[in-house]
């Protein structure tokens, strides 16, 4: 078993899964059902199938037997388990996969590998506010946690009906090794701030949101 790390916060749960098995090892261990070995075979590549069942995994860590069930998808791709009880988010990116669980809140988590690359593609996910008011010349850090931090509302609001540069806007912040921030989600429905949480784990950050501002059950 290879759980990486597990917090229980406020309402929400969220654990990473440090992946070392094989495909065929997590297969294995885990009971999938007819929807979801339909996925599983849609997959075409080791390392995807190896992310889509790690986060499958951590699962027993986050929710009690009785509310354990299947993996199910909205008609936006939004993950949910089929019984109803909780809400959930995944994310995966090189050796690590990402959940959180609710019992009554939309929840968001992103999980990313910190690379170069992030520098040449600033451009396309923040506003020109936001890079004068935390300052052009923005760190690797600074720019992989408004990304993640984007990804986590994104995943949040559950629809694709925004886009991260035009509709998430990420409050001016210093970057720490671990902290909060702020983001506005500006949707057709209106404007929503919410407290986005980070923390950096050596060459990865993980991010994470709760919306708490409604009560609510799938």
């Amino acid at each position: 078993m290879s759980l990486f790390l597990k917090k229980n916060i406020k309402d929400a749960s969220i654990g990473i899964w440090e992946i070392k098995e094989s495909v065929e090892e997590l297969y294995g261990q885990l009971k999938l059902s007819p929807e979801e070995e339909s996925i599983f075979s849609s997959l075409k590549t080791p390392t995807r199938k190896q992310h889509w069942l790690s986060y499958r995994m951590i699962l027993p860590y986050l929710v009690s037997e009785h509310e354990l069930s299947a993996i199910s998808y909205d008609e936006y791709g939004k993950p949910y388990l089929n019984n109803g009880v909780r809400h959930i988010s995944v994310s995966h990116s090189g050796k690590y996969s990402a959940l959180i669980a609710s019992p009554v809140h939309s929840v968001g988590v992103d999980i990313e590998r910190i690379e170069d690359k992030i520098q040449k593609l600033s451009h396309k996910f923040l506003t020109e506010q936001e890079i004068s008011e935390v300052g052009r010349d923005l760190s690797q850090e600074a720019l992989y946690i408004m990304w993640a931090a984007k990804e986590t509302l994104f995943k949040l609001h559950g629809k694709r009906d925004i886009l991260f540069k035009d509709h998430i806007y990420i409050a001016p912040f210093n970057p720490q090794k671990e902290g909060l921030i702020y983001g506005t989600i500006k949707a057709d429905d209106g404007e929503k701030m919410y407290t986005v949480h980070y923390q950096i784990l050596d060459e990865y950050i993980l991010s994470y949101a709760v919306d708490r501002s409604r009560f609510s059950y799938l």
